[in-house]
């Protein structure tokens, strides 16, 4: 087990999670994720997530113990993905899942033909990730796989530049770390 990793809130709230042995990943923190489920509050019930480079699965595990009525993880590393079925399993969130191995943005077209459109999608790639620009583009520009009114929301370093012509509808500051969300066709 992760040191302190768990579920904070929902059916399945403060259950603890693992994450993948020997794997570099930056699990998004408690205080990170209270922040975004905050802000996803009023539409997390019934939705249809999408958790993109999804690492132990603790954000999209955290939408389904709230109220999420499906949650797709996607993942290219296999020791993620076992990882992520075995946190579903162990806090009895089996149930409206979907679990894919895959290499992002390649697979996303097929995964938002598959099991979208999504009302929310999340993603936090490795920092520095050479596919963030172009998986955002196609998330936020050309709202591919995501609802008209649909938000995302992406984790990335404060110093990397997402969309040069579109502001996030709100940007929260952790350490060296920001979520940027987007809401898609929403009239702010």
């Amino acid at each position: 087990m992760s040191k302190g990793l768990r579920v904070i809130a929902g059916e399945a709230g403060s259950l603890p999670l693992k994450v993948p042995p020997g794997v570099d990943i930056r699990p998004t923190t408690d205080a990170m994720r209270e922040t975004l489920f905050a802000g996803l509050a009023t539409v997390i019930p019934g939705a249809r997530f999408a958790d993109l480079y999804a690492g132990s699965g603790a954000v999209g595990i955290e939408a389904l113990s709230r109220g999420a009525e499906l949650a797709v993880f996607v993942d290219s590393d296999s020791s993620c993905t076992e990882v992520i079925r075995a946190n579903l399993a162990n806090t009895n969130l089996t149930e409206g899942r979907i679990v894919v191995r895959g290499r992002l943005p390649v697979v996303w077209t097929e995964i938002a033909q598959s099991h979208g459109p999504f009302d929310i999608v999340f993603a936090d790639p490795p920092y520095d990730s050479p596919d963030l620009p172009e998986l955002v583009e196609r998330l936020v520009v050309g709202q591919e796989g995501v609802v008209q009114g649909g938000i995302v929301v992406i984790q990335h370093d404060q110093n990397e530049s997402l969309l040069r012509d579109i502001e996030p509808g709100k940007v929260k500051k952790f350490g060296q770390s920001r979520l940027d969300f987007y809401y898609l066709g929403a009239s702010e």
